[in-house]
Formats: structure tokens, sequence, C-alpha cells
């Protein structure tokens, strides 16, 4: 009897413990769809209030336009237009930084020189060339991305690249500062810029690309060179289990403290035909996210990343395919991770990194509105995004600060 009864328990331990890890398996893949908030909308044009997302009807811009959200308040950096609009959360254009060359005198903003002082809602000029990546510190400090006139670019033998890019620096009245290069404020142009970071403790982190890989350039709020690490193409980090395998760097980005880096590499493995014994082609096999220190370069924590499944109905005979999701930011200790599925869906998954596990949430994103996108996350996880639509730009955004502090279990 005393046999059977620890036959009977065993059993039951392992029923309940197969009922836990399917809870968890079900939980784990459960999506939550996150109520976006419409904000406000911008028309097509050239006036102080507008932007131009295109340069033809229905074809992709050929310059960048972005937005960083600080504290409510939109910074959005308009290529084509070479502008540069402060607005609030309600639409109210609150200042502009402009071209006017390539935009007409403002109406609604008070005219302002570039050695005047600032007195309510002003518009300042600036010869900018392509404004690009955009930043703000808790200063309200703008940092955007320039390409600098063709007398000034050159080519780098070292690194494989050429050197066209600086970042600009803006007071919160839009007043000019400064510019930072390679080696600071003054300093020679980057390479082609990936990313434009402001830490917790106001640095910024320039990301670039270059021919053998990436350089982040971490600089203080003086413009002092504190850093610079390079990061090269063919020797990415790779675990254990992954070391026969190809790496290929998704995003580098900026770890929000200021600690280092946060480096996303996928992994993919050979597939090899039976028959010839050649390669036929690879398949997603995993996804690390690591941590970078950066003061040494070194690798100090590393993650493996939950794999993303479609979420549309299919057979119960057809096999799933993982793929890999994209790193979007970082923010309250989760990484953001995005994901469009096979109908155009969008997903996003929270990775905690303190608990390792992930949050699913969908998005509404109307079809219509995928014309152009860009998207910011701001320190505290708010997800702002401006979606070109045919006749308007909105700007909506998505509470995720709200479900930070219940990710870990």
């Amino acid at each position: 009897m005393r046999h059977a009864s620890r036959t009977g328990l065993s059993l039951l331990a392992v029923l309940v413990i197969a009922a836990v890890l399917s809870i968890s398996c079900t939980e784990s893949h459960s999506v939550t769809a996150l109520q976006r908030e419409q904000l406000f909308s911008l028309g097509y044009g050239v006036l102080e209030d507008q932007l131009n997302l295109f340069s033809l009807d229905g074809e992709a811009p050929p310059q960048k336009t972005r937005l960083a959200m600080r504290d409510g308040i939109f910074f959005v950096a308009n290529g084509n237009a070479a502008k540069v609009l402060t607005l609030s959360s309600f639409g109210d254009l609150l200042a502009m930084v402009y071209n006017p060359e390539r935009n007409p005198p403002p109406l609604t903003l008070q005219p302002s020189d570039a050695g005047g002082v600032a007195q309510g809602r002003t518009a300042k000029p600036y010869p900018f060339t392509a404004p690009g990546e955009i930043a703000v510190d808790s200063k309200r400090t703008i940092f955007v991305e320039d390409r600098v006139p063709d007398s000034r670019r050159s080519y780098d033998n070292v690194s494989g690249a050429s050197l066209e890019y600086v970042v600009l620096r803006f007071s919160r009245d839009g007043e000019y500062l400064d510019y930072l290069g390679q080696e600071g404020v003054g300093g020679t142009p980057f390479p082609t810029l990936t990313g434009l970071y402001i830490t917790a403790n106001d640095d910024c982190v320039v990301i670039c690309l270059t021919g053998s890989g990436w350089i982040a350039f971490r600089f203080d709020p003086r413009g002092v060179l504190l850093s610079t690490i390079a990061i090269k193409r063919d020797d990415l980090p790779r675990p254990q289990e992954e070391s026969g395998n190809i790496a290929s760097m998704d995003k580098a980005i900026a770890a929000p403290d200021g600690s280092g880096l946060i480096l996303k590499v996928d992994y993919y493995r050979e597939i090899i035909d039976q028959e010839t014994h050649t390669q036929a082609g690879i398949e997603f096999s995993s996804s690390w996210a690591w941590i970078m220190d950066g003061a040494t370069g070194n690798y100090v924590e590393r993650y493996e990343l939950p794999t993303f499944e479609s979420m549309i109905g299919r057979k119960s005979d057809e096999p799933r395919v993982s793929r890999a999701w994209e790193l979007a930011g970082a923010a309250a200790g989760a990484l953001f991770l995005s994901a469009a599925d096979d109908d155009g869906s969008t997903y996003y998954g929270l990775f905690d990194i303190r608990s390792k596990s992930m949050k699913r949430f969908s998005l509404r994103i109307d079809p219509e509105e995928t014309l152009y996108a860009s998207f910011s996350l701001s320190p505290e996880g708010i997800l702002s995004a401006v979606l070109g639509s045919r006749y308007e730009a909105r700007f909506v955004w998505w509470r995720f600060d709200k479900m930070l502090g219940g990710l870990a279990p």
C-alpha cells in the first residue's frame, strides 16, 4: 500500500507540474490589446504647421522624418522640409527651427533672428541640409542629426565609411549652440547614423554604421567625448549553443541608464541538402540580447529572447514557424520588441530583464496609416508614433509606462 500511495502521489505531482507548464506556456503567448490614444494630426504641405513626408504621392520619402517625445512635448525633425518642430500633445506649434530657403516665412510664429532672445512662440532660421535622428535631454536641449555640405565630406579608409553627418545642438528656445563630431564639439563628421540616444544622466550616444561594423560614441552634457566603442561585423558575440551558426546584428542601442550598449543579435543555421550535401539556405535559430559595458567594451550579461510566432490561425497539421522580433528600444528595465504579422498586424513584446519573462501586446495601426511610420520610446516607456495616412500625419501614443510595473511576476 505504501508503494501504491507513493506512485499515486508521483503521478499527481507530474500532472500538476504539466498543468502549471501548460498554463505558463499559454500565458507567455497570450496577447493583450493596448489602447492607443489619438493626440492630433498635421496636414501635408509647406506651412509651419504642416509636414512634408513624401516627395511624390505614394513614394517613400528620400529623407528621414523622426520624432522624440519628452514630458508630453513632441520634437519632430522633418528632413524633406528641412525643419524641426516643437509641438504640444494637443498639436499646438510651440517653436520651429527652419531653413528659410526651403520654407515660406512663418505665419503663426514670431520670426526671430539667430541672435535674438526667444519670447514666447518663435521661429528661428538655420540652414539645415537633411535633419534626421533627433533626441532631447532633461533640459530640453535638442540634438539633431544633419548632413554637412559636400565640401566637408570625406572618406575614411580605416572604417570604410563616408564621413558626412554631425549632431547639431539647440537650446530649448531654438538657439543654435554647437555641433558634435567624432572627437566632440566641432569634431570630424560621423559615418551614417543608425541611432541617437540620451541617457538618464544626459550623456549623448551616437551609433554609426561603417564598412566593418558599428561605432558608438558617448559624450557628456558638455560635449566631451567619454568613450568610443567599435563592434566588428565579423566578431559578434555568440552563446555556446550558437557557436557554429551565422550571427546577424539586428540593432545596437544605448542602455537607458548610461552603463553601455544593448545589442540584439539573431542567429541562423545553415540548411544542408541531404542529397547534394551543399548549402540549400538558412533558417532562424535564436535571438539574444547582449549587455555591453560602456567603459571596457566587455559583454557583462546576456538574455535569450522569446521567438515570434504568427498569431494568424492555421491548420493543426501546419508547423509553427518561428522568427525574430526586432529590437525597438529599452525603457524602465524592459526591452521593447516589435513584429509585424503576415496580415499586417503590429505586436510589441516587453521583455522584463529582471524576471526574464515577456508579455505581448497588440497595437492598432490601420493599413491606411502605414504609408510612413516613425516611432519613439520615452524614458518612462511611452511609445509615440507619427503615422502617415493619405491625407494627414497622425500623432498617437501607447501608454506602455502603465504596464511596466506589472511585468515581473
